[in-house]
């Protein structure tokens, strides 16, 4: 009796170009700058940190929600 070999699977992902400029420009840019924004106004790393991540977050939770409103 023969035991059946398994088959190698080979996943691709692909990954289009709009998609990692969007990350390039929202996530690399706009938290960069809005973290030496509140930093130099606050002089605090941390308020920095936290306003460059709530700041990008809320741009993208506005982008879906406009999204979404405009599709309707």
């Amino acid at each position: 009796m023969k035991l059946k070999k398994k088959q190698k699977q080979f996943v691709f992902y692909l990954i289009e170009s709009s998609t990692i400029k969007r990350f390039l420009l929202l996530d690399m840019l706009t938290g960069t700058g809005l973290y030496y924004l509140f930093k130099l106004y606050s002089s605090n790393v941390l308020i920095g940190m936290v306003a460059s991540i709530v700041g990008v977050e809320g741009i993208r939770k506005a982008r879906f929600v406009i999204k979404n409103i405009t599709t309707r």
